[in-house]
């Protein structure tokens, strides 16, 4: 293999990144307008491509709520991320995207959405941006295989091997799902020869199976539920539950889908509750049923005064026992308080992001290696979880802000935020 060692630079105001997703090009997109020369690496052949599938259906890039709330979503970070929200905020990321031309609004749930909804309309935008500064240059299919603690970066790119020496890096890697996309976690073998300390990656915002009886996989196949609470050890989520051949999924699910991994992973199993009509209460709920006549099937009662369609009906069927039916009284209580045993995740590259990555106690407050000064992290990469809703963006945006505005606090550029 080839060995090539002409990339190499002495100035300081020349910035390598590693990683072309949100967090590396918003790395890029600063420092470029702070006036550093930038070259930014990736080993896909395009740069976003997560984040094109991410929001193909709808951008989500961030939440309205106020900034408590909005920390305490990181779980145990959260007074970390309450400190990065602080400096770049969703209100921040709103006045950006308006810088580049895009306009933002916010949705009825408090989600925060570009106008054109589509990610490819932002991030073409935001690269063709980029590309227009003479200070930035992009590689392409370049794989990151080695780096030193002098800073010395090896990357594959065909048949050649190419050395970078950097006096700064910044690693915007991502996380180990959706390896399609690119973002698949290898990064973490280069990372650990270094010696950097790794949290294991995890499934995050996934799902979850269950073994269904043939027969509801036939009739069922995938269902979504529509306004339920689902409830697992004391905490609640409200929204929509998708029902699949292999389990559950959707919003609620990946709402607490870290508490429900954390059990599998301690137990072995995991019985989440489902209130199906969280807007009646349980006295309601039986009057109702109990008004049922004598000429009316059940599974017509339970469409007309419960709005259930069949599918509904043969999820009752499943988890129900015959018994259950005969009994108003515990029909009410078990739609109100329907238990689904959870055996296992799905495969880790289905699910939506990932726990693990770069340890926070490994990084000084501007998420710079201690152990190696000059080497910072952005991103999906670091060791943190958020559900979805905007929250998984905000990060990647908010620690990029920070890695950024600890490489200028150096004194080669002054803040102009301050």
């Amino acid at each position: 293999m080839e060995i090539i060692e002409d990339r190499s630079v002495d100035s300081c105001q020349e910035i390598t990144i590693v990683g072309g997703g949100p967090a590396g090009l918003f790395c890029a997109y600063l420092l470029l307008k702070a006036g550093h020369k930038v070259k930014l690496y990736d080993h896909s052949s395009a740069v976003g491509k997560k984040f094109l599938v991410a929001g193909n259906g709808g951008l989500n890039i961030s939440h309205s709520e106020d900034l408590n709330s909005f920390s305490s979503r990181y779980g145990k970070d959260a007074k970390l991320f309450k400190k990065l929200l602080g400096a770049f905020s969703p209100v921040d990321l709103r006045d950006w995207c308006t810088e580049l031309g895009i306009e933002t609004f916010v949705g009825t749930s408090g989600r925060i959405f570009p106008k054109g909804l589509k990610s490819v309309e932002l991030l073409s935008a935001w690269i063709d941006k980029l590309k227009s500064n003479e200070n930035f240059k992009l590689y392409l299919r370049h794989k990151l295989i080695g780096i030193t603690n002098e800073k010395k970066l090896t990357f594959e790119n065909c048949d050649k091997k190419i050395i970078v020496n950097s006096k700064v890096v910044i690693f915007a890697l991502g996380g180990a799902s959706w390896k399609i996309t690119g973002s698949d976690g290898l990064w973490s073998k280069v990372l650990s020869d270094l010696g950097v300390k790794l949290s294991s990656f995890r499934p995050m915002n996934c799902g979850f199976e269950r073994v269904w009886s043939e027969f509801f996989k036939r009739e069922v196949d995938r269902c979504s539920l529509k306004n339920i609470e689902l409830r697992f050890l004391g905490k609640t989520a409200k929204g929509e539950m998708m029902l699949t051949p292999y389990g559950v999924e959707g919003g609620v699910i990946y709402a607490l889908s870290n508490f429900i991994r954390d059990e599998l992973i301690e137990s072995g199993v995991a019985k989440i509750t489902i209130d199906l009509k969280p807007g009646l209460s349980l006295e309601a709920l039986t009057q109702k049923l109990a008004k049922r006549s004598k000429k009316s099937t059940l599974s017509n009662h339970l469409r007309k005064v419960l709005g259930f369609d069949k599918m509904i009906f043969i999820l009752l069927k499943e988890l129900l026992s015959p018994e259950d039916f005969e009994d108003v009284d515990i029909l009410a209580k078990k739609i109100k308080n329907l238990e689904i045993e959870l055996s296992a995740t799905r495969p880790i590259d289905e699910a939506i992001s990932t726990s693990g990555g770069v340890c926070f106690s490994e990084l000084n407050e501007f998420l710079e290696l201690k152990a190696i000064p000059g080497v910072y992290f952005a991103g999906e990469m670091l060791d943190y979880e958020a559900p979805t809703g905007g929250y998984l963006l905000q990060g990647c945006f908010s620690s990029a802000w920070m890695v950024v505005k600890g490489i200028r606090s150096k004194g080669i550029f002054p803040d102009s935020r301050e």
